[in-house]
């Protein structure tokens, strides 16, 4: 059988490259990553805020309907936003909480719905239990840790872009 004779991908090859060094400097300028990241995060936020004051004035066009929450809601994020890209180090410091308390509420979530496992044999139940409780006690480590959550967040962020590059890499042979 004649396989279709496949070309070498430059593209996904350059991505990856790009993706790699993406990763190194991830690894090298931590805070600096982190300040990325941060100001990302407050563009996003001012655009979403920006979209949501669109989409309530769309609603009003035509469904007559006044949206008062919309508008409160777009506005609070528009100057969430503009705090994070003006003030870099709170939008650090805000997004390293978040990502602990986003690991705390995942970790409860996860102790509270183990229970259902139990359907599937108790080794399997017990084994989610004991995994849940590690989530939780490494989510308050990040809580109360600080300088950990952003290293684990940094570290998370350079293995993202580590993998991608790797696989982006071996996919444009």
């Amino acid at each position: 059988m004649n396989e279709p004779k496949r070309r070498f991908d430059w593209f996904g090859f350059i991505i990856g490259l790009i993706s790699l060094y993406a990763g190194y400097l991830v690894i090298w300028y931590p805070l600096g990553s982190l300040s990325t990241v941060a100001v990302i995060f407050g563009v996003f936020v001012i655009l979403r805020g920006v979209y949501q004051l669109w989409f309530g004035s769309q609603m009003t066009r035509f469904l007559g309907v006044r949206s008062g929450w919309t508008i409160f809601s777009a506005v609070v994020n528009i100057i969430i936003g503009i705090i994070f890209v003006s003030h870099v180090k709170v939008g650090i410091v805000v997004i390293i909480y978040m990502f602990a308390i986003w690991f705390l509420l995942d970790a409860m979530f996860q102790i509270l719905t183990s229970r259902f496992y139990h359907f599937f044999g108790k080794k399997y139940y017990i084994l989610i239990v004991i995994l849940a409780c590690l989530n939780l006690l490494f989510a308050i480590i990040l809580l109360f840790n600080p300088v950990l959550a952003g290293s684990f967040i940094v570290f998370m962020l350079a293995f993202f872009f580590f993998a991608t590059g790797i696989s982006e890499i071996i996919e444009a042979f």
